[in-house]
């Protein structure tokens, strides 16, 4: 029993080390498009918070994992790791939502443009 906790704890570190890598991968990405001024803000917020929301989807299936494992400590610990669950996982379907509304508002904009140029170049 011992060795299926952890494989899983290990499984667990590794869907946050997943999840802290794609935000990273998109930090990266945002700031090699900022420092070659090839695109505009709008593009590399996009591009930065799209990934932002991936990573922050694979964290929260991490702290849903370690609440799983959560069986062998008392009740009080327990209750107590759910309450922090409960909060990290509303803070974060909160800065998803408006992540990913901004994120429309910002791809209706940049789709926008695109089709202005095309229609400016005929």
């Amino acid at each position: 029993m011992h060795y299926i906790f952890e494989a899983i704890n290990t499984i667990s570190f590794i869907v946050g080390l997943v999840g802290i890598f794609i935000i990273l991968v998109g930090a990266a990405k945002g700031f090699y498009r900022f420092i070659r001024n090839n695109t505009g803000l709008r593009e590399i917020r996009l591009e930065l918070g799209s990934h932002t929301i991936l990573g922050l989807d694979f964290l929260v299936g991490k702290d849903i994992i370690d609440t799983l494992l959560l069986g062998t400590e008392s009740e009080s610990e327990v209750y107590t790791h759910l309450i922090g669950l409960f909060s990290v996982v509303i803070i974060r379907i909160i800065l998803t939502y408006f992540t990913g509304k901004e994120l429309r508002e910002i791809e209706a904009i940049v789709a926008k443009g695109k089709l202005y140029k095309t229609q400016n170049k005929k």
